[in-house]
């Protein structure tokens, strides 16, 4: 049974408190509230479910190259509304978390239990205007408890660069206030190490391109040490890599050490989600399966066993038969047609079939009659095979949107900017021996003496393969201007296997699990790329969509925000 903290379980645990809390205008909160600590750490589960990191498996997975997608963000086609996050609803939120640090404050708690119930609340400010700066650059950013209504509407953008300072001094306060620990009730809360892990990411993105045009060595070096301080920190309080990269969203509670900074889900309390049913195939799930599948690009992005590239000459690719001899973590992101994927209620040797056959009057069908694939691969990231086919709609895995594997990548990447490239390949190496590549050339397939230029490619494409489909790929790409040196003007393909013609459907059908696709594929298939972006190639703007217009609503209700330079009108510089 899973037992986590109280924004999972409110209705078992408010209790007499219930009526106080649920309140809509936390001004109505007596003040003696503030001198209890169960009442207090009640306040602060309302304020994790709001404002914890939502659940976040394929998101913006459509906006980059990992699945197709048709969406304006691609083409370059966004108006200023498009991007709403930036809303009353949002301050209102941010509001309820300066009530916390304002009044605990003045209750009669001892200082320690203070420090502790205020470094939670600080995280959750943090995260909730680094997600805003990321999209908007410099925002208002308010640090009493305004009226968001009212009160707040003359307040001018902060400065981006203050922005990120006033996110970072939350951080360090909440990384000496907050345990290293938390007991089983209370899993999911924050701790200093999740502190530490975002403070890594916050400082990361504002070292790259997105925020630092000029690469300003110091902000590298700001993030390099960011980075290290949160390695240790973790490593000490007991975090690091899960030995089966399988395993990572599968193992839950204080027995996953590598979960830092997660949101917790739990079918008891109906606290769900249905990424299990949107990636699944329409035979062993509901009515999904056409979200988040692969591309072509995604698939030839793994490298091979012998952790070369498939374009190495040397990696023994083989084209036809492409899943063979695969990065492990391939087969725990990919499914392909013929693969072995078997859940609950499924025979142990089920197999996924998803290709296209000739009718007798010559027509190209799917064999799947129902939301077929859209790319010829299906999702498995974190998809949870024991779970049966009619409870895919309700998924309890929890969400990790920080994990150790994180703050080792991005200690790689600072270091490999900041001049030790040799301490990166020590950090890249650990994910790549985690997920049990050979290492056959003493580097777990990584090439020897590589520049910085070269180091930074191989860095960015380990994320890409390690973090496919959890909500990294798109901001990645955003925050290192990938779209213009890398996407604009391609188009995302899938592939179409097709079984020859000579074959008929329904006599294959017969023999099909029995059939050695590692050595007879090519007797029976044929591949051919399906185009997904078949109206126009990607056009992301860079860097206009580095950072996002100010809805046309904040602009008309508060005219001391300006809108961002590059946008109609725009004279904020989220630069500065």
């Amino acid at each position: 049974m899973k037992r986590y903290i109280g924004y999972l379980a409110t209705v078992i645990l408010l209790g007499s408190c219930e009526d106080v809390l649920d309140k809509p205008d936390p001004n109505a909160i007596t003040p003696a509230l503030w001198s209890n600590e169960k009442q207090v750490t009640l306040y602060l589960n309302r304020l994790y479910d709001r404002s914890m990191p939502a659940q976040g498996f394929g998101a913006n997975s459509a906006n980059s190259d990992e699945a197709p997608g048709s969406g304006d963000t691609m083409y370059g086609r966004l108006t200023i509304d498009a991007i709403g996050n930036y809303s009353q609803p949002k301050y209102l939120d941010i509001r309820e978390i300066n009530i916390a640090i304002e009044e605990i404050e003045k209750g009669n708690l001892s200082r320690e239990v203070k420090d502790m119930l205020q470094g939670q609340a600080r995280v959750l400010r943090a995260w909730e205007y680094w997600e805003l700066v990321k999209l908007y650059g410099g925002i208002p950013m308010v640090l009493t408890a305004l009226n968001p209504y009212n009160d707040d509407l003359q307040m001018p953008r902060t400065k981006t660069s203050e922005a990120i300072n006033i996110i970072i001094d939350d951080l360090d306060k909440a990384i000496a206030a907050l345990p290293k620990s938390w007991g089983v009730s209370e899993y999911g809360r924050v701790t200093r190490g999740a502190a530490a892990a975002l403070k890594s990411r916050v400082l990361l993105y504002w070292a790259s391109p997105q925020f630092n045009p000029n690469n300003a060595s110091d902000r590298w070096e700001r993030a390099y040490t960011a980075s290290k301080n949160a390695k240790q920190l973790l490593e000490q309080d007991g975090y690091g890599l899960m030995p089966n990269f399988d395993q990572i969203f599968l193992v839950e509670g204080n027995n996953n050490k590598e979960a830092i900074f997660k949101r917790p889900f739990d079918y008891s309390t109906n606290k769900i989600h249905t990424w299990e049913n949107s990636v699944r195939p329409r035979v062993i799930g509901i009515d999904g399966g056409t979200n988040s599948n692969p591309t072509k690009q995604l698939v030839d992005a793994f490298p091979m066993a012998n952790g070369l590239n498939i374009t190495d000459p040397a990696s023994r690719y083989d084209a036809v038969h492409y899943w063979k001899n695969r990065d492990p973590r391939f087969y725990s992101t990919i499914v392909y047609n013929g693969a072995n994927y078997t859940v609950a209620g499924e025979s142990a040797d089920r197999k996924q079939w998803h290709y296209y056959y000739y009718t007798n009057d010559g027509k190209l069908v799917s064999t799947e009659t129902q939301n077929p694939t859209t790319t010829g691969f299906y999702t498995r990231k974190a998809v949870n095979t024991s779970i049966a086919k009619d409870r895919v709609k309700q998924t309890d895995t929890d969400w990790i949107e920080i994990r150790f594997a994180e703050v080792l990548l991005n200690l790689a990447e600072a270091a490999n900017e900041v001049g030790k490239t040799n301490e990166a390949y020590v950090e890249l190496s650990k994910i790549r021996s985690r997920a049990k590549i050979k290492n056959e050339n003493g580097l777990y397939g990584l090439k020897a003496n590589m520049s910085t230029g070269e180091m930074r490619e191989a860095i960015m494409l380990e994320r890409q393969i390690e973090f496919a489909f959890e909500n990294k790929r798109y901001w990645d790409l955003r925050r290192r201007n990938l779209f213009e040196k890398k996407l604009n003007g391609t188009r995302r393909l899938g592939i179409r296997t097709i079984l020859k013609r000579q074959y008929s459907h329904a006599s294959f059908l017969s023999i099909r699990d029995t059939v050695k696709l590692d050595t007879k594929f090519g007797t029976y298939f044929t591949v051919e790329p399906w185009l997904k972006d078949d109206q126009s190639a990607i056009n992301y703007p860079q860097p206009k969509y580095n950072f996002f217009a100010i809805p046309k609503s904040i602009l008309d209700r508060s005219p001391a925000v300006k809108q961002t330079q590059g946008w109609d009108n725009g004279s904020f510089n989220p630069y500065e």
